[in-house]
């Protein structure tokens, strides 16, 4: 069990956690063991505090309803998905593995993007919780160490960050331009004729030149208040390494004890500020076959997967529609009962790719993206998340 504190920590103050840690009988087994203390945040919480963070990797994570954000800063224990179940396994209650993983890892990280390595997993060192209206502290102790300076050095540094404007764009250019485009979507179309793929996802590529500077951490909550509905998410693995950010309305998994929950999102069309319109566009994704073979492509490629991984699960008979703020999607719940004995990895294995980003039969898909595609996605739709 983590250890709760009814200590009201406060920004802009140093604590000292020698005085709030003593006494407590500390016993690691080999794991990590976490610690809680309230936070008093004044109504200030921002992803933009990771700024000040002193420690790598600093790493955002927000719902998607919004409820619940974590900001983690330094690590405690790094290393594969796999090690740090183990690890999880002798660590006490709430502690958690952050991280993610390039799109496609085939060739071991040599064409992701420059110092971003293929994977980052980490238990942070520190998390700061909003959830519910509240917020707290928790730091992790365990094999990384227990020096807590840098924690205390963080929460002394908050407080209202100065204003950030949403940045200009002076120009953008696109990865591949518009006859490459053609090219590879004329190659998918033969694919298709020759019976050797069902559905394919090209990704583009665009670069912006901005007028003015702009944080990662600051982009990340420009983005959670124009994208509500989306799970928001920034990592900077190292301080060399640049930062990953985006919003996304896909669940890959989630998975509580034995209870997994994944779900189709594929099938798109356009919002319209006219309710006739916007019900318009609904109807055509209820409606259109290509979406519809679009999705059902996604669902059964899930049912597959939920029928090798669980002993009973279930599917929504009919898809509903996901309403974002500038798209809508078809969308299609799962929910099932894991077979015992199988692991998060062995999930994540499972699930990733899905043809909702990347194609099928995946493994053609996959070979197809690699020839067709002139630029690393890196990170990009790969998984990224938490294991608790």
């Amino acid at each position: 069990m983590p250890t709760f504190s009814d200590t009201v920590l406060e920004i802009g103050a140093r604590p000292d956690f020698g005085d709030l840690l003593r006494g407590d009988r500390i016993s690691f087994d080999g794991g990590v063991r976490r610690h809680e203390w309230v936070l008093d945040d004044g109504g200030l919480f921002t992803p933009r505090w990771l700024e000040e963070a002193p420690a790598y990797p600093r790493f955002f994570w927000r719902s998607r309803a919004g409820a619940a954000q974590t900001l983690a800063m330094g690590a405690v224990a790094e290393g594969t998905l796999s090690e740090l179940l183990a690890l999880l396994e002798r660590s006490g209650r709430g502690v958690r593995v952050f991280g993610g993983s390039s799109f496609d890892k085939r060739d071991g990280g040599a064409r992701c993007w420059g110092d971003f390595p293929a994977e980052c997993f980490f238990i942070p060192k520190a998390e700061i919780v909003h959830s519910g209206g509240k917020t707290r502290l928790a730091v992790n102790l365990g094999p990384g160490g227990f020096d807590l300076d840098d924690v205390a050095a963080w929460i002394a540094s908050l407080g209202e960050p100065a204003p950030q404007p949403r940045p200009r764009v002076l120009t953008r250019w696109n990865q591949p331009n518009f006859h490459q485009w053609s090219e590879a979507v004329d190659g998918a179309l033969a694919e298709f004729g020759k019976g050797v793929l069902s559905k394919v996802v090209l990704a583009r590529r665009s670069c912006l030149e901005l007028a003015e500077a702009v944080t990662p951490f600051s982009l990340a909550g420009i983005l959670a208040a124009a994208a509500p509905g989306c799970f928001h998410f920034c990592i900077e693995p190292e301080a060399k390494a640049g930062a990953f950010l985006g919003a996304s309305p896909e669940l890959l998994y989630r998975r509580e004890g034995l209870k997994l929950q994944s779900e189709a999102v594929a099938g798109t069309r356009p919002r319209s500020l006219d309710a006739a319109e916007d019900e318009r566009l609904e109807s055509q994704l209820l409606e259109f076959s290509k979406e519809q073979l679009e999705h059902r492509l996604v669902v059964d490629s899930l049912g597959g997967v939920f029928s090798e991984l669980c002993t009973e699960f279930s599917g929504d008979e009919q898809p509903g529609v996901l309403k974002l703020s500038r798209v809508q999607h078809l969308r299609t719940g799962f929910a099932g009962r894991l077979k015992k004995g199988i692991s998060d990895d062995a999930i994540l294995a499972a699930f990733h790719p899905t043809p909702a980003t990347c194609g099928c039969p995946t493994g053609v898909a996959m070979d197809f993206l690699k020839r067709r595609e002139l630029f690393d996605r890196g990170w990009y739709a790969g998984p990224l998340g938490c294991v608790a």
